[in-house]
């Protein structure tokens, strides 16, 4: 029995690796370390990998190797592209050198000062150095033909160069000039990117098979080989180390791995953030070059030579459905067209939030969807149900369109409201409008799903909303039910302001893409295509349409009107001038008559005033309270997040007790303290977390001594999962330091400028998303540093971020009184000092601007 439950167990909890192999194309070297990194770090591991990495020797062709699968990845150069033409199913993942390293190396002596100068000369190469495209392109383009050049076998010693048994050498940029400047050698350079040839070089590569039945291997090999290159460039020392320790066949020094990384490392970052680009255009002149040079046989589609990284990614489609996509890759596309800002046509063009999100398909895909315009939404059903067209970007699934359509999942959610005249009161129920004429669209899913909800209502079709609108304005109707946005949309661009919102029904409408009902292999890709968009990306299609542009007109009644005032005034100035004289005498006694009025209306001023400071007191609290508030929602989302790891540990335990019990009718002693032990230490744990959330909603009513290395560190579990789920690293410089203080009202200070800094990188869509937090003390105060690198706050409305109620984010997702608040927290409670401004600075050899807050408090 104790042998079937350890055999339960390791068949729930044991994760098998999946054995890979990867052949290098020369002997290790810092050209390698990224695949070190992440075979020594656990990268490999954590995308479930158990990779042997094959060493290099003489005689290895690493092409053949991958394509006849006794490789499953392998590093090449540029040439890889010619394996390709000439037969052999590889598949490029990405180039990691953006600059090829390849040049020609000569001594500095007079002799060679031009590439004209190398007609004639010894220039030792490998064969594959020799038909690299760039160092031919470099020859033809100074009109020099191979044939007037004496090539030799490459001997992989520099001291050929320097003895003159070579007048030339292909060597790597990060090698060679190393050797000769220990020698203290003069020597010149000729590098192709200098005469316009900058080409890719060090693919990482594997066999067309990998990608057809193994996607998702090829995929985390991929992503986990550029997480080891990432750590090795921002950790050249340490990965110095670990190849001079372990894999250091040639003996190399420190100093010399040290210059092969910084070099390296300028030709992976050339022009470029991204670590592995590909770019098509550059792949394609590169492939243009070789058929120039009459190196292409056979024409190949540079589409399947490299898995781009918004091909298919993240979809993980089979070779079946790229296959499908290949040849259908036109999709026929019916559309709702008058459902503005969702779908609509504007000057014959398809817009609004589905047409970009069918565009982001179409990246992911490769798809290209081809409007079929129709009459109205009956005419595009009937369209998807003959055949016509393929889909219909939007649609509620209801149960009698299932007959001739499948549905993906809902892409988006939208709420139905009610219009109405300005003078008609909030309809909190619409059950209330009994006998009242609604108007509802004619073909719309949800006019059935209304009249049988609520059949006291009378309910009106119409066909679009104008239509709608039209019978409001003329009492036909008390109101029109329509989407939330489109009737937002729609109030906010009429001349007139005679409509509002006047309710919100407790229905939805989920809206998905519909595919006709024979179309299964489309209706697979899309499914997967929706499941891989994420809410955040939704939320940033959205945000570009929701947001309202008033149209400015000149409003010349208005002129008149100026004009008209300003002659009254000025007639009735000229009057005053003549008066003026009169009214001079008539002033010393209206001035003691109003000296009398202002000694009684002072008497009254006092009580004026402490009513005022009693309603500011009041408005104080609730702005407190409104900012407290705010941050509920987003405390609910931590507790669960703190929590659901805790309790799975906890459930897993019980559970372990249980089956024991029930497979042996005992328990192990030791199992069972073992397990008791755990539970009851992360017991302690739910509890030391609920804690910081009880501190932080129960403020203190009294200043206490508290760390500040503490409160930062518990403000940050609290913002845990905020940062957890936006990709954010928190870089913490923090002192050990006591502060006599309110620490409740401090966190919620952080938490607020936290959480700008998180809607920033969201808004922004920013990749590096890094948050910095430092602690300086200096004489008697302590400085609290919070700056990010989300690109600062535009300078236009810096100094206006602590006025209260002014946001920069949308309406119904920003307040505007968080900063106005943390100002209040900071001078009024804590009596601090708290400053914004925008700073530039470099973190890791990379620039940045961000905003910076500064809080500022006495230590005593």
């Amino acid at each position: 029995m104790i042998i079937l439950f350890l055999l339960f167990n390791s068949l729930v909890y044991a994760k098998e690796l999946k054995k890979v192999t990867l052949q290098l194309s020369w002997f290790d070297q810092f050209q390698f370390a990224g695949y070190y990194v992440a075979k020594e770090q656990g990268f490999y591991k954590d995308y479930g990998l158990d990779v042997e990495i094959k060493p290099f020797k003489f005689g290895i062709n690493v092409s053949q190797e991958v394509d006849t699968k006794k490789a499953n990845f392998g590093v090449d150069r540029e040439t890889l592209i010619l394996k390709k033409v000439n037969g052999k199913k590889l598949v490029a993942l990405y180039a990691l050198f953006q600059d090829s390293p390849l040049i020609l190396i000569s001594k500095d002596d007079g002799k060679i000062n031009s590439v004209k100068d190398f007609i004639g000369k010894k220039v030792m190469t490998t064969i594959d150095d020799s038909s690299e495209v760039s160092i031919k392109a470099m020859l033809l383009s100074k009109n020099i033909r191979m044939d007037q050049i004496n090539f030799m076998q490459h001997s992989h010693n520099v001291n050929d160069l320097i003895t003159s048994k070579t007048d030339l050498m292909s060597a790597y940029l990060s090698k060679s000039p190393y050797e000769l400047q220990k020698m203290k050698v003069n020597y010149k350079i000729f590098n192709p990117k200098d005469y316009g040839f900058d080409m890719y070089s060090d693919f990482l590569f594997t066999n067309e098979d990998m990608v057809d039945y193994d996607l998702p291997t090829v995929l985390a090999f991929k992503h986990a080989s550029l997480k080891g290159w990432q750590y090795a460039y921002s950790h050249i020392d340490e990965t110095v180390d670990l190849i001079y320790d372990k894999y250091n066949e040639q003996k190399l020094t420190k100093e010399e791995l040290k210059f092969e990384a910084k070099v390296l490392k300028k030709l992976s970052f050339s022009n470029t953030e991204e670590l592995g680009l590909i770019k098509p255009d550059k792949m394609q002149r590169i492939y243009d070059l070789y058929n120039v040079m009459g190196l292409i046989p056979n024409k190949i589609d540079l589409n399947e030579f490299v898995l781009y990284d918004n091909f298919n990614e993240k979809l993980e489609l089979t070779k079946t459905e790229r296959h499908y996509i290949k040849n259908n890759r036109h999709v026929n596309t019916c559309i709702l067209q008058e459902l503005k800002p969702y779908s609509f046509l504007e000057n014959n063009t398809f817009n609004g939030f589905v047409s970009d999100y069918l565009s982001l398909i179409e990246e992911k895909t490769g798809l290209k969807f081809d409007l079929v315009k129709t009459k109205n939404f009956n005419e595009s059903l009937s369209y998807v149900k003959n055949g016509q067209c393929d889909i219909l970007a939007s649609a509620q699934d209801v149960k009698e369109r299932r007959k001739f359509m499948t549905f993906t999942e809902p892409f988006l959610t939208t709420s139905l409201v009610l219009i109405t005249k300005n003078e008609k009161n909030f309809i909190d129920d619409i059950d209330i409008l009994k006998d009242k004429k609604i108007s509802i669209y004619k073909s719309y899913s949800f006019n059935k799903l209304l009249r049988k909800k609520y059949p006291d209502i009378n309910f009106i079709d119409v066909e679009n909303l104008d239509e709608a609108i039209e019978k409001i304005e003329n009492g036909e109707i008390f109101g029109h039910i329509d989407f939330l946005y489109t009737a937002w949309n729609k109030i906010h661009s009429l001349d007139t302001i005679g409509l509002k919102i006047s309710g919100k029904l407790d229905e939805n409408v989920p809206l998905s893409v519909a595919i006709n009902i024979n179309k299964t292999y489309l209706n697979r890709i899309l499914q997967k295509s929706v499941k891989s968009i994420g809410e955040e990306e939704k939320e940033r299609l959205l945000k570009k349409w929701v947001a309202i542009e008033y149209k400015k007109k000149f409003d010349y009644k208005t002129l008149y009107q100026v004009v008209i005032v300003f002659i009254i005034v000025l007639v009735i100035f000229i009057y005053r001038q003549v008066l003026l004289k009169n009214m001079n005498n008539k002033l010393k006694k209206a001035v003691d008559e109003k000296t009398k009025e202002l000694l009684e209306i002072n008497q009254d001023l006092e009580k004026t005033i402490q009513e005022e400071v009693q309603k500011n007191l009041k408005k104080d609290a609730l702005l407190t309270k409104q900012s407290k508030m705010a941050a509920i929602g987003e405390m609910l989302q931590n507790i669960a997040h703190q929590w659901r790891q805790p309790l799975s540990v906890i459930t897993t335990g019980a559970s372990g007790l249980k089956l024991q019990k029930e497979m042996n009718g005992k328990i192990d002693d030791e199992f069972l303290d073992d397990t008791l032990t755990s539970i009851v230490d992360t017991s302690v744990h739910l509890s030391t977390t609920i804690d910081d959330f009880m501190h932080f909603f129960k403020p203190n009513e009294e200043q206490r001594v508290f760390n500040i290395k503490d409160t930062i560190n518990k403000t940050l579990n609290i913002f845990d999962y905020n940062l957890h789920s936006a990709k954010i690293t928190v870089e913490k410089d923090i002192e050990d330091v006591k502060l006599i203080n309110y620490e409740s009202e401090l966190i919620q200070v952080i938490m607020n400028i936290l959480s700008n800094s998180k809607d920033a990188f969201v808004e922004r869509q920013l990749d590096t998303r890094i948050i910095f937090i430092k602690t300086r003390v200096k004489e008697d105060s302590i400085f609290i540093t919070i700056k990010d690198t989300a690109g600062g706050i535009p300078n236009s409305i810096v100094e206006k971020i602590f006025n209260p109620y002014f946001t920069t984010k949308h309406q119904y997702q920003g307040t505007g009184i968080g900063l106005f608040m943390c100002q209040e927290i900071i001078s009024k409670h804590m009596n601090g000092d708290i400053s914004v401004s925008n700073e530039k600075f470099t973190y890791k050899d990379k620039e940045f601007i961000g905003a910076q807050f500064i809080l500022k408090f006495r230590l005593k």
